[in-house]
């Protein structure tokens, strides 16, 4: 069984390495997932001496808020030993031209990636998120289990938000290979109120025209057609909370795109749109939501779980600011036994089975993992 620390609060630079010492003391333990809420973000110049002289293999994330045994918190970490290494890579190069299937490749090359689980965790802000993908997609399929989560905050100002070996990460990647059987399931409960919209002009995250007509523009028409209220500009967030974009996949959950604000009659979406795709527009209540909650967890083989596995939530920050207080009735459907831990995040990575590897936005996803 994994081995489970949580720190409530905002706890200090001393609690968070004692829950290091602690797990390096049990022999078995050979690597720490770390799960942090925002609010409770230790410094760069604090945390580094502690994540970079343990024997322990450092993995994880600051989020905006956190899953501990059935529960969201907001402040807080989670530390979970597992006992197989994880063998990891830090990323904090994305730029123009390079190839980061070179640094995978001769980080990973001699690596099995049968009945291997990846671990990834993303800085949301940065935008080559896809070349991340595409390069672990490339190389190894849909061999590996992948499962993760965009790291942040709310107010979406950079700061370092990944745990690693060489220190916390700003604007930058760390990908975790560790020997684990694990089954993952991915659903969000939105349906499709409008035809498939061409994407005429994107950049990155810029949705700029759909249909050849100014996104903003039909965006919002559709919108208050379906909703007959009228668009709400200076209250843009939840205007647009139970209206997300979605991309359809072949033989997959459509991916969704959440919108987060707008300049002029462009939409900024939390990740990329790519020009010359297909979008239609979705639409979700609590009802819809908490139904796609379910199919997430019976689509992680929840029939193979037992006490020897772990469970492992990466949820929407979205879907928590949407559900509210109906949020522990989506945590209660992701985790029956309330025995889970996990974050509540910008962006989630995941393949659900056969899948193309994908980050997701308004969606949950369950991993049930066995050591």
């Amino acid at each position: 069984m994994m081995k489970k620390i949580f720190l409530p609060g905002i706890h200090g630079t001393a609690q968070f390495g004692e829950a290091i010492a602690q797990l390096e003391k049990q022999e078995e333990i050979q690597s720490v997932l770390i799960f942090t809420a925002a609010k409770s973000a230790l410094s760069k110049e604090a945390c580094d001496p502690i994540i970079t002289q343990t024997s322990l293999s450092i993995t994880g994330g600051v989020f905006p808020e956190i899953i501990y045994n059935g529960k969201n918190y907001d402040e807080g970490t989670v530390l979970v030993g597992i006992q197989s290494i994880i063998n990891s890579l830090m990323i904090t190069d994305f730029s123009e031209g390079r190839d980061v299937s070179v640094d995978i490749s001769n980080q990973f090359g001699d690596i099995d990636p049968n009945g291997m689980t990846a671990f990834i965790f993303v800085d949301a802000l940065i935008s080559q998120k896809p070349k991340l993908f595409d390069s672990l997609y490339n190389l190894y399929g849909t061999i590996p289990r992948y499962i993760g989560g965009g790291t942040g905050s709310l107010e979406f100002k950079p700061f370092p938000s990944i745990y690693s070996n060489e220190g916390m990460i700003q604007e930058g990647a760390i990908v975790g290979m560790c020997e684990l059987e694990s089954h993952i399931g991915v659903a969000h409960g939105y349906d499709t109120i409008s035809d498939p919209l061409k994407v005429t002009e994107s950049d990155g995250n810029r949705v700029i025209s759909l249909n050849w007509r100014p996104a903003l523009e039909l965006y919002t028409e559709v919108v208050t057609g379906h909703s007959k209220q009228e668009f709400d500009y200076e209250d843009f967030f939840n205007s647009v909370k139970s209206y997300p974009f979605g991309i359809a996949k072949l033989d997959s959950e459509m991916v969704v795109r959440d919108p987060f604000k707008y300049e002029g009659t462009s939409i900024f979406t939390l990740d990329n749109v790519e020009q010359g795709s297909y979008v239609s527009i979705l639409f979700g209540d609590k009802e819809n939501l908490l139904t796609g909650a379910d199919s997430a967890f019976i689509r992680s083989n929840f029939k193979h779980l037992s006490k020897q596995s772990s469970t492992l939530i990466i949820d929407c920050i979205s879907r928590a600011l949407f559900l509210g207080d109906d949020l522990n009735k989506e945590l209660q459907l992701l985790d029956p036994d309330n025995k889970a831990f996990g974050a509540m995040t910008l962006g989630e990575i995941a393949n659900n089975g056969d899948s193309y590897l994908e980050i997701f936005n308004k969606t949950a996803v369950v991993c049930s993992m066995y050591e």
